[in-house]
This record gives structure tokens, C-alpha cells and sequence, in this order.
């Protein structure tokens, strides 16, 4: 059973621009210290899983415009040595329901098994990805970037319900992490 960091993307480990969409490499800017953060974690025995909302994604804007910077995000990482067991992207609508779109777990399902949940977190910046770390049973952390968009669907108050601790580095994420491995 393998202990997994599951990460949101924009706001988590990239910020998020105005628009929503990084889809020039223009956009892409990374959250200060998530590198070195992931490297330890990883390093710590935790396998790394992205799992993001895409909206619109091949409709409103290009599987190649995203994947550009994407890629490069990944290239950036792994030349760093973190490397993501899985990056798994869902492209509907919040309105679609989907089963596989967050906090929905449709798309973490078919490897679920080889999850050791008791052990397991979701860092994200939204309440859709405390409530999927909800869903899964997993515990969860809010990482809020000061200088990340500051939409509406943040969380900004305490949701004791969905059990998120809240940090605004990723030095502290880690160190919460290892101090409850």
C-alpha cells in the first residue's frame, strides 16, 4: 500500500493567474519552496499524484496551449527529481457533476486499492479538494498563496467540517506532513 500526497495544481503547486488558465508559458510561476517541499516528501516515501480541475479544457481553450506549460511544469520537477506517480486531469464543467471532476473520486478509483488512505493527504487551495479528500478519507490541507487569484471558491473562513488544516507556505505543509506521518 503506497502512502500518497494527492496535489491540486493551480494555487497549489503553480499559481493561478486572473483567467484561470495557464496556457502560455508566460503564466507558469511556481509556489516559492514547493520544489524542495515535494523533493523531501517524496523522498520521505510518499508517491505524488496531481489531480486538477481543467474547465473547458479541448473546448474553451487547447490541449496544446495547457499542455505546453504543463510540460514544462513536469520537466521542471523531475529535473529537480520529483517525479508524480500519476497526474490526472479532469476537463468538465462544475455544473456537469461528473463523477471523475473533484471533489468527485472517479478519477483516483481504478488505483484506490494501492492506497493506504490512513496514511495519505490532499493539499489543495479550494474547498472542492478538502471535500475530495473527504470523499476519499484522506486528510487534507489548505495551502492558501497570499499572492495566488483570490476567487470566491477559496477557502476563507475554518470548515471544521471538511477537518483542513490551513498554511500559507510550503515549508509548513511539510513540516506538518512529516510531523503526522
Amino acid at each position: 500500500m503506497k502512502k500518497v500526497i494527492f496535489l491540486d495544481r493551480d494555487g497549489t503547486l503553480i499559481r493561478e493567474p486572473h483567467d484561470f488558465r495557464i496556457d502560455d508559458l508566460s503564466k507558469l510561476s511556481f509556489l516559492p519552496g514547493v520544489i524542495g517541499a515535494l523533493k523531501r516528501l517524496s523522498d520521505a516515501g510518499y508517491e505524488l499524484v496531481i489531480v486538477s480541475n481543467q474547465d473547458g479544457l479541448g473546448k474553451d481553450y487547447s490541449w496544446e496551449a495547457f499542455n505546453v506549460a504543463h510540460q514544462k511544469m513536469l520537466e521542471i520537477f523531475e529535473g529537480e527529481g520529483v517525479r508524480f506517480w500519476k497526474t490526472l486531469i479532469d476537463t468538465h464543467y462544475a455544473s456537469e457533476n461528473h463523477p471523475e471532476r473533484k471533489p468527485n473520486i472517479g478519477l483516483v478509483q481504478p488505483f484506490l486499492d494501492e492506497v493506504d488512505v490512513k496514511k495519505s493527504w490532499m493539499v489543495g487551495d479550494r474547498k472542492t479538494d478538502a471535500v475530495f479528500a473527504k470523499n476519499l478519507g484522506v486528510r487534507s490541507i489548505t495551502l492558501k498563496d497570499p499572492l495566488s487569484n483570490d476567487g470566491d471558491v477559496r477557502i476563507t473562513e475554518t470548515l471544521p467540517e471538511f477537518e483542513t488544516v490551513k498554511y500559507t507556505t510550503w515549508a509548513e505543509v511539510e513540516a506538518h506532513i512529516l510531523r503526522h506521518a
